[in-house]
């Protein structure tokens, strides 16, 4: 999956939510017709949690739930997740047969006008990329030599996920000073100079390899 970049606006790039769920989780669990997708989750918490246990054998609790409002992100669109997993479990992020409910928010204020839940069940979560809801950016040489290339290497490392909460402000401490990237047709991607290198950069957002 790619992310997508606003070709007036470099530092609001974006990675598609709907992608990025099947990408990450998979496709839905087919849930009994008794489970109403339509309630609030809380209010079938537990019929889910006795599903869970008949399609594994065990205990489930939920272990956490979140929007994705509440942390960096550059979704398209936001989130509620809850992650259930085996009573037993010594680290639910790695556990396996962890069930996941997902809630994408379909527009106006983000305090509500979620839709309906979807379960989703995938072994060792952390492995999934599902919590990866930032862009990272590839910087390149727009003269592509290789040993400019080379000098990139750090900079690419602090851009890619995982390096800092949002590799997109990071780029902007990168920038030289007073500067800001532009779009180019030529090479559909942002053109842009580093303060600590000397020639222009192309720069591109991705999102997680799944």
């Amino acid at each position: 999956m790619s992310a997508y970049a606003d070709q007036n606006f470099w530092d609001c790039p974006s990675v598609d939510t709907d992608e990025h769920i099947a990408n990450s989780l998979g496709q839905p669990v087919k849930l009994p017709e008794s489970i109403d997708t339509g309630a609030w989750l809380n209010d079938v918490e537990d019929d889910l949690l006795a599903f869970f246990e008949q399609e594994t054998g065990k205990t489930y609790v939920q272990q956490t739930r979140d929007n994705t409002y509440n942390s960096e992100q550059d979704l398209s669109s936001q989130f509620v997740f809850s992650i259930f997993t085996p009573e037993d479990c010594a680290d639910w992020c790695w556990s396996d047969n962890v069930f996941v409910s997902v809630e994408t928010h379909l527009g106006g204020d983000v305090r509500g006008n979620y839709s309906d839940f979807k379960i989703y069940r995938v072994d060792a979560i952390a492995e999934t990329c599902f919590f990866d809801w930032v862009c990272a950016w590839h910087v390149r040489s727009l003269r592509d030599f290789a040993s400019e290339d080379a000098e990139l290497a750090d900079v690419n490392n602090e851009l890619s996920i995982g390096y800092y909460a949002r590799p997109t402000s990071r780029l902007g401490e990168l920038l030289s000073p007073n500067t800001e990237p532009a779009w180019s047709v030529k090479h559909q991607a942002f053109i842009g100079r580093l303060a600590d290198y000397d020639f222009p950069v192309v720069l591109e957002p991705y999102a997680s390899s799944y």
